[in-house]
């Protein structure tokens, strides 16, 4: 589907100016797009490798300001570094106590 319309546009990447065919078009041409999706993907990956760190130093942080007695199965699971169905095993064989629910302990 051609169209008659030519609108004078801003590139979202580069910045210059250009005449569009569409009222959708971004970029003035494939080379900027191409370069502004591999600048997304970048930011992208940095995030979750950022976000990764924080959870790595987590453990650490929950360990070091840890007031309770007791963890949860899934705080537990994320100090050691282990999967919870792992801790689950460990509990099972004996090679870790556990403690039962207040609610299991308390018969009216």
């Amino acid at each position: 589907m051609s169209t008659n319309i030519k609108i004078q546009k801003i590139c979202e990447f580069c910045g210059q100016e250009f005449t569009a065919r569409t009222l959708v078009t971004r970029f003035c041409s494939h080379k900027c797009n191409s370069r502004h999706y591999k600048q997304v993907t970048r930011e992208g990956k940095r995030q979750a490798l950022e976000k990764t760190q924080i959870v790595a130093e987590n453990p650490l942080h929950v360990l070091r300001n840890a007031s309770q007695e007791y963890f949860e199965v899934s705080e537990a699971a994320t100090i050691m570094r282990i999967s919870r169905r792992t801790l689950y095993r460990l509990i099972s064989l004996k090679k870790i106590k556990k403690k039962e629910n207040a609610l299991e302990d308390s018969d009216p």
